[in-house]
């Protein structure tokens, strides 16, 4: 099958699983939470940091779930908004709903960002796949189509 037939089958299969598996509650994300994800997560994930001012995110997290989805890999989705107050419209957010999880930023951005990697500036789509062994890769703005297929892959 064409890899456009692969898209197209992934993206209908996510409307149809999307009312199933959207997140119900938006989750705290302090500087304890990237430590905690990384220990104590054992199944691969990737996990995308979005602002409300970007305009590349929605894009990036609907791409990412379709491919996950026409690849029929486990790897999970989370979406972290690093600047949004208002989590019934975050909820709403159809992008958002992809999401198997979904977390805010309490608190201040900067200690959060530089736990997560003392690297990352605050740009946006920010995308950290972890493998669910501890360790964590990032990638500014979406990844390519090999790293993409090789982080879905990798966990079926």
């Amino acid at each position: 099958m064409s890899p456009i037939f692969n898209y197209a089958i992934g993206l209908l299969m996510l409307l149809c699983m999307q009312c199933f598996s959207a997140p119900t509650a938006v989750e705290t994300f302090d500087q304890s939470t990237w430590p905690v994800l990384l220990s104590q997560h054992r199944q691969s994930a990737m996990i995308v940091f979005s602002s409300v001012s970007c305009t590349h995110c929605p894009a990036a997290i609907e791409r990412l779930a379709a491919h996950r989805a026409a690849g029929r890999s486990a790897t999970r989705l989370y979406v972290v908004l690093m600047d949004s107050e208002d989590d019934v419209a975050a909820l709403s957010s159809p992008h958002h709903r992809l999401a198997d999880r979904l977390f805010a930023f309490r608190g201040r951005a900067q200690p959060i960002q530089y736990a997560v990697n003392p690297d990352w500036r605050g740009m946006t789509p920010y995308i950290a796949y972890v493998d669910g062994k501890g360790g964590a890769r990032f990638v500014l703005g979406e990844p390519d189509e090999k790293t993409l297929a090789i982080w879905l892959k990798s966990k079926k």
